[in-house]
């Protein structure tokens, strides 16, 4: 039925003429007011209607299923926090973010999936660690769909799969001397700092000794200084301000680069705190003077 059909209305050496009358397994009368061919090819454009309708679709086979996520997504001002420091990325702030949605036990919404594991895949610096357990079984997953992060997902994989505790980091007692003497010894100090300590470690970012790595290391000390310490940071900037004419305008260039790195971060912490907590901290946030 088809074949006597569909022949009738092709182009070409096997077509076959317009019958005079229809077949009757067509199904239907040709209308004689119509030019035969055209109402030929609208019987072939029905038929294949039908066809199509009372046939089963097309499908394509069951592909892998992505494992669920149970850790609850991040509420929506840790995930506003999230979108701001993606752009541009702030690879250190970002770690502290990630560190802390998995400290609260949350998880990374889907649509910064992308982003982050293009992030992590041309920079080594984006902690890993937590990005892999932030994300979560099934962002894992995720990322296992691209070949191109084939490298990316592997170690995503294993490091969420080791949950062993990192040996290598050992809190030690420190005193304000050894930490003048070497500032980096404060990232392994014991928490909380003292009062003294914090002063120490932030007279030091002030003092312009750190040069170019100032606001770096400044970074760092804000993911460690204890929140309750945000005020000694006004005081710190208020003595420079009383000694700036002994640095240079390059030095003082980079220590208040330096403290406004400190003092974004910590106040970060602080927002981050009340966005995946839901508990607000009352602070009143430092203005850095315009040296």
């Amino acid at each position: 039925m088809w074949e006597d059909l569909v022949t009738a209305g092709l182009i070409g050496t096997d077509r076959r003429p317009v019958p005079e009358s229809p077949s009757a397994s067509w199904g239907m009368e040709l209308d004689q007011t119509l030019d035969p061919a055209h109402a030929v090819l609208t019987l072939a454009a029905r038929h294949r209607v039908v066809a199509r309708a009372g046939g089963f679709l097309p499908s394509c086979p069951a592909g892998a299923v992505a494992p669920p996520n149970r850790v609850p997504v991040a509420s929506p001002a840790a995930q506003e926090i999230l979108a701001a420091l993606l752009s541009p990325p702030q690879i250190d702030l970002l770690n502290l973010w990630l560190v802390a949605a998995v400290r609260y036990g949350q998880r990374v919404s889907a649509s910064y999936w992308t982003p982050l594991a293009m992030l992590a895949a041309r920079s080594p610096d984006l902690d890993r660690t937590a990005l892999g357990k932030a994300i979560g079984d099934r962002g894992v997953w995720f990322v296992e769909q691209n070949p191109q992060w084939m490298r990316l997902a592997k170690s995503l994989r294993s490091q969420v799969a080791d949950t062993s505790p990192d040996r290598n980091v050992v809190a030690v007692a420190v005193t304000e001397d050894a930490v003048r003497a070497d500032p980096d010894l404060i990232m392994d100090a014991a928490r909380p700092w003292s009062d003294q300590l914090t002063r120490t470690v932030v007279e030091i970012i002030g003092s312009g000794q750190l040069r170019q790595r100032g606001a770096r290391y400044a970074t760092a000390v804000g993911a460690r200084l204890p929140l309750q310490h945000y005020e000694l940071l006004s005081s710190a900037a208020a003595q420079i301000t009383e000694h700036q004419e002994l640095l240079t305008p390059a030095g003082l260039r980079s220590v208040r680069e330096a403290l406004l790195a400190l003092e974004r971060t910590v106040w970060l912490r602080i927002e981050m705190h009340s966005a995946f907590s839901g508990e607000p901290i009352t602070v009143q946030r430092l203005e850095t003077p315009p040296w």
